[in-house]
């Protein structure tokens, strides 16, 4: 597959492939044009043939030649596949006759080393003793065939080749990878011969999992095909993530496949909705909890044929993320596409620097009454800009800004009209004013209360496409922008102007959070390409310089909105508790912000 990605890479151009939807003129290095998935008069919507990728300012999305056309013709990545093969004149491989047979080969290898991860864990007390401490019970560990993955290089690959299984099914599993040289960490025979190692012994494939507890990811059927895994015991040597994943196979699509859905379905169906969370962690305490109705994705972001497939079960969903700034934006994404798709749609608040394993296992009731209290994505949203201590006109912008693009994607005009009227009267305005700001941010694409239930199939499909960062918040966009500073300064090998961008990240998100953002397997391609952008709009180096500084200061005085509005989530949990050391430390650091904000 990545083979045939490059191959029309290769041989068309980004611009080739826009080009046939926007007319583009050259700006510079870049290429502009009207945006497609807006109305607008001025060209927001930018292509980079450098880095063969466009980014639309006005509407947030970008992506590659696949992303677009997947958003222009409604099609899925496949789709977009196989159009730009038949346009590049690369013939694609329909499946074999032997596919289904190798399916069935793959689903025996995976229910193996499932069985061997089980066992291994019972020989390992350290990993059952983390998964009790994280308030899992033995029968929950049972029930959905925890595992471990032995620290060596080996052992799950000598026991499946010992089950008749060989190499080459075990790396289309997944299971193994083949190795280009020899390990350093850990030598690959017993008794190596470091000098002289055997051709055939030193590159042999390896474990994919290593030192890790293991998640069995199943179909709805029950059927082991993938597995997440957490670090457990890390190699210093070879530092791993936190959390690794499957790849995909033929039997496991990350962008379909909803962990936990083989025992939810029918708490899904009893229960009326869907409860979403991140974790592995965070569904396996919530189903100890008694939510029999919770799933999580596997290893991506959720999107359109997640929502088809739990739409077969209910139509509300409820998002149970992380209560820190990145589950909600993250819970945002997730909302923007089960609320086109005509799902009803609410968002559980939670105390800020918990997931909800952790709660579920500090307390309960906590987790209960935030379900209980879930509000619907618009509602949320207000609420949570509220929380921030904006002054009047920041407030309107952000209410602009953040909630009306989800009011503008429900396709229900009667649910449409009670959301217009509930911004008219938070903001203050009338109707009209919200009706007129909504048209804007609706681009056109669908009349603002008249719904989108007849607009055509294809059209629908369109609709829904999105990209993986629709709306993104101040915060979000500053913070992305400097991230992108840092990068692109680091790539020109700026180390002076690098050093300055990351240090107003560690000073606006402290030193932790600024770690886990420079750690974590982020695509860059967005960042860059708006940094990239940024500088080459400022042309003189003075205004520039001065420009830069700006956003750098931007993002210092929006982190501490954020903080502002955590502590005052945090106080509500104190006062709730009756805390009263915790209320009057919370309150200074209020006060103290308050203060650094006028």
């Amino acid at each position: 597959m990545s083979d045939t990605v490059n191959k029309i890479k290769d041989r068309l151009t980004i611009v080739e492939v826009v080009q046939q939807y926007v007319k583009l003129t050259r700006a510079g290095k870049y290429y502009k044009g009207l945006s497609p998935f807006t109305k607008e008069r001025t060209p927001s919507f930018f292509v980079s043939p450098d880095r063969g990728l466009y980014h639309c300012f006005s509407s947030g999305k970008g992506g590659d030649m696949f992303t677009f056309l997947q958003e222009m013709e409604g099609v899925d990545f496949r789709g977009s596949l196989k159009m730009l093969a038949e346009k590049a004149g690369i013939p694609l491989e329909d499946e074999k006759p032997g596919e289904r047979d190798l399916r069935e080969q793959l689903y025996s290898a995976l229910a193996s080393a499932s069985s061997f991860f089980s066992e291994t864990l019972k020989e390992k007390p350290e990993a059952f003793s983390y998964l009790k401490k994280r308030g899992l019970t033995e029968e929950t560990i049972s029930l959905w065939s925890l595992g471990y993955a032995p620290n060596a290089w080996h052992e799950l690959r000598d026991f499946l080749l010992g089950k008749k299984f060989d190499d080459a099914l075990l790396e289309r599993a997944g299971l193994v990878k083949k190795s280009d040289s020899k390990p350093e960490s850990e030598d690959i025979d017993s008794k190596p011969d470091t000098l002289n190692p055997k051709p055939s012994v030193a590159l042999r494939p390896y474990d994919r999992f290593r030192g890790r507890i293991m998640f069995p990811i199943k179909d709805i059927s029950g059927r082991v095909i993938g597995f997440s895994g957490r670090i457990f015991e890390d190699d210093e040597k070879h530092p791993q993530a936190k959390y690794l994943n499957s790849p995909e196979t033929p039997v496991f699509d990350k962008s379909r496949a909803l962990y936990g859905l083989d025992k939810a379905r029918e708490g899904i169906r009893e229960l009326g909705a869907a409860l979403l969370v991140e974790g592995q962690l965070d569904l396996l305490m919530a189903h100890q909890a008694g939510y029999h109705n919770a799933i999580a994705t596997s290893g991506t972001a959720f999107t359109l044929p997640h929502v088809e497939i739990i739409k077969r079960y209910t139509q509300n969903l409820l998002i149970a993320y992380d209560g820190d700034r990145a589950g909600i934006s993250a819970a945002g994404r997730a909302a923007s596409i089960a609320l086109q798709a005509g799902m009803n749609v609410k968002i559980v608040k939670l105390p800020p620097e918990r997931d909800p394993a952790d709660i579920l296992l500090e307390n309960k009731d906590v987790f209960r009454g935030a379900v209980k209290s879930a509000l619907h994505v618009v509602d949320f949203y207000l609420a949570h800009i509220a929380d921030a201590k904006y002054d009047p006109r920041t407030f309107r912008l952000e209410v602009s800004r953040t909630v009306l693009p989800y009011v503008a994607m429900i396709p229900h005009k009667i649910d449409q009209a009670h959301f217009i009227k509930r911004v008219a009267e938070v903001l203050q305005v009338g109707e009209d004013a919200v009706i007129a700001e909504l048209k804007k941010v609706d681009g056109g694409q669908s009349a603002v209360g008249s719904g989108r239930s007849d607009l055509p199939e294809s059209q629908k499909l369109k609709a829904q496409s999105l990209s993986s960062e629709p709306f993104l918040s101040r915060s979000d966009v500053l913070e992305r922008l400097v991230y992108g500073l840092f990068l692109l300064f680091t790539e020109k090998k700026d180390k002076e102007s690098a050093d300055i961008a990351l240090g107003a990240l560690k000073g606006a998100l402290g030193e932790e959070r600024t770690r886990e953002l420079l750690g974590r397997s982020l695509d860059t391609s967005a960042a860059l390409f708006e940094a990239d952008f940024f500088l080459e709009s400022h042309i003189d180096e003075a205004i520039r310089r001065e420009a830069v500084k700006e956003v750098y200061e931007a993002l210092l005085k929006e982190s501490r909105h954020e903080r502002y509005r955590e502590v005052v989530a945090l106080l509500r949990v104190a006062e709730t508790a009756h805390d009263g050391v915790q209320t009057e430390t919370l309150m200074k650091e209020l006060n103290a912000l308050a203060l650094r904000l006028h």
